[in-house]
């Protein structure tokens, strides 16, 4: 024998629009997670590139010799060492080179690698030192 509960007559529309309404909200913020996700791996490549253009043109840098660096007329900028292979036009590089402060026979070169993403401004910024003397 079947009995029947009274009252209970199966999923109401307010239930059903309900679970809807909360599973659409899920949803939502789910897909903002993706969007933002994919805004900040682009931002870290990009910062990975600009790290990797300072240190590669701090690496040329190095390959100059200690004669070089001793008749360089302090402070100068240095332009871009790799003339095969120029940096992609949306980072900006600008190398400088000073007397250091540490000592008369180094040279403290800092490489800068600007760009621009968003409407915003970063930047990175490598420091390192050569030897005027052998």
């Amino acid at each position: 024998m079947m009995y029947r509960i009274k009252g209970n007559k199966g999923f109401v529309l307010a239930d059903v629009t309900l679970g809807l309404f909360i599973i659409s909200v899920a949803l939502l913020c789910i897909s903002m997670l993706f969007t933002q996700a994919l805004q900040l791996e682009e931002i870290a490549g990009n910062y990975t590139l600009a790290t990797y253009l300072a240190q590669k043109q701090l690496e040329l840098l190095k390959n100059k010799s200690s004669v070089y660096w001793a008749q360089a007329q302090l402070p100068c900028t240095i332009p871009w060492q790799d003339e095969d292979l120029p940096p992609p036009a949306d980072f900006e590089l600008e190398t400088y080179a000073v007397s250091s402060t540490l000592g008369s026979h180094l040279v403290q070169v800092t490489v800068i690698v600007t760009w621009q993403e968003r409407q915003k401004d970063y930047s990175i910024q490598l420091v390192t030192f050569y030897s005027k003397i052998k």
